[in-house]
């Protein structure tokens, strides 16, 4: 074969499994469906997340929650526990910016799972997926102060904090600093190592080819 020849040989194709990992242990994330708006409404306007996610206590109509559900979204699933298939809480990912190869997370559970390593395990899966499926380099994530004090424990192990502004929302009768967290991609896989095996060992089998097989074999 010549020079040439070598330079223009066409690659073996490398096996892979193409469909996303969507389950863990005790939740897996399906699609939205309108069936899950009334579940939805009630999450987001219940007493205990009315100030902690996105409306910080504005009440707005049923109408404008599920429109406002899809507003610059990218992906977005409900979080179900596993064999129950009962709702748990979202993890959505919007505002990308693919030229700068970023994007925001955000993720609401009902109250009784927001202590429980459930919400690692959705957040682990969802985190997975975007970094596998659209190639960002970071996910970033807004955390007014009093949802942060439950996620610091993560600081440089989990997520890395970028960026504070000081004072910078007012909400029960004093300010509440804003912090921006970021997930890198380059350390991703060694955290997921770490904390979930399942999938760190999903993405070597990626790399490798499915079955322990090499490429074009």
């Amino acid at each position: 074969m010549t020079r040439v020849a070598q330079e223009m040989a066409v690659p073996a194709p490398r096996a892979a499994d193409a469909v996303p990992a969507f389950s863990g242990t005790h939740v897996r994330l399906r699609p939205v469906h309108a069936g899950d708006y009334p579940f939805l409404i009630e999450l987001q306007t219940g007493p205990e997340h009315l100030i902690r996610w996105r409306y910080r206590g504005t009440t707005s109509s049923p109408e404008q929650i599920v429109q406002s559900l899809w507003q610059g979204v990218l992906a977005q699933f409900l979080v179900v526990r596993v064999g129950t298939g009962e709702p748990v809480g979202l993890v959505v990912c919007y505002n990308p910016e693919f030229r700068h190869g970023y994007a925001y997370l955000a993720m609401i559970v009902a109250r009784e799972y927001e202590r429980s390593g459930w919400v690692f395990e959705a957040s682990s899966l969802f985190v997975t997926y975007l970094f596998e499926t659209f190639g960002f380099d970071k996910i970033y994530l807004e955390v007014i102060e009093f949802n942060y004090a439950r996620l610091a424990s993560g600081a440089g192990s989990l997520f890395h904090v970028e960026g504070c502004l000081r004072d910078h929302e007012f909400h029960l009768g004093r300010r509440w600093h804003l912090y921006t967290l970021a997930i890198y991609r380059s350390e991703w896989h060694d955290t997921i190592a770490r904390v979930m095996p399942s999938l760190a060992v999903r993405a070597e089998r990626i790399e490798v080819g499915v079955n322990g097989s090499g490429p074009g074999h």
